[in-house]
């Protein structure tokens, strides 16, 4: 490309040359697919409380989760807000999250339950080939709101909960920070990855395989 028109502003820093995973998250404004929030706080009933309920009296308990990220629709965030914003009612009820794990200590989680080795964390879910884990890397203080970055970061896709929208928006001025949010196509590609995983169909007995004759 040629020379800049002269008198025109300049960037202040040029465009990296790799493409951007995460983009800050904004300090206002609506929620995003792929956004990564820190203090999220679940309110629910006890177990306990629900099996002795005779009068309608629930016990409630806070359910920290310290690092989470939207994983609901982005054209529904968008929708939703957008209504929120000209007074009227917000058409998601709720908003879906997975749990972020710093990932070394997901490792070793993983490495217990799944009896995975070094070599099988590196090929298959550092590089995101097994369908249930999802690996992110590392956020650079520059692309975090709280300019703090962020080490690198896992999810399993069979931990997920919701808030109601609401109440997250209310938190939002409240006790959850915002972090920073993943830039497209990778938020689409976690998306992607979740919703097939939660779309997989059991079948009662795999297929039997005829003998390969040469």
């Amino acid at each position: 490309m040629g020379d800049a028109a002269p008198g025109l502003p300049q960037p202040l820093h040029p465009p990296p040359p790799d493409h951007l995973v995460y983009v800050r998250s904004l300090a206002q404004g609506r929620l995003w697919q792929g956004e990564i929030l820190e203090n999220v706080i679940q309110i629910r009933p006890t177990v306990d409380s629900v099996r002795a309920n005779v009068d309608g009296a629930l016990e409630v308990e806070p359910v920290p989760h310290q690092l989470v990220i939207i994983v609901s629709q982005d054209c529904d965030l968008d929708q939703d807000f957008a209504r929120r914003e000209a007074g009227q009612r917000g058409t998601l009820p709720n908003i879906l999250f997975c749990d972020l794990y710093i990932a070394e200590n997901f490792r070793a989680m993983v490495r217990d339950q799944q009896q995975l080795g070094r070599q099988d964390w590196q090929r298959r879910i550092a590089q995101n080939q097994n369908e249930r884990f999802h690996y992110l890397e590392r956020v650079e203080p520059q692309q975090d709101l709280q300019g703090q970055g962020l080490t690198a970061l896992a999810l399993d896709f069979k931990i997920y909960f919701t808030l109601p929208t609401d109440e997250v928006y209310v938190r939002l001025h409240q006790e959850i920070h915002r972090r920073c949010r993943l830039n497209t196509p990778y938020a689409e590609h976690l998306a992607h990855r979740f919703f097939k995983f939660q779309s997989r169909v059991a079948l009662p007995r795999d297929h039997q395989i005829d003998p390969i004759v040469d």
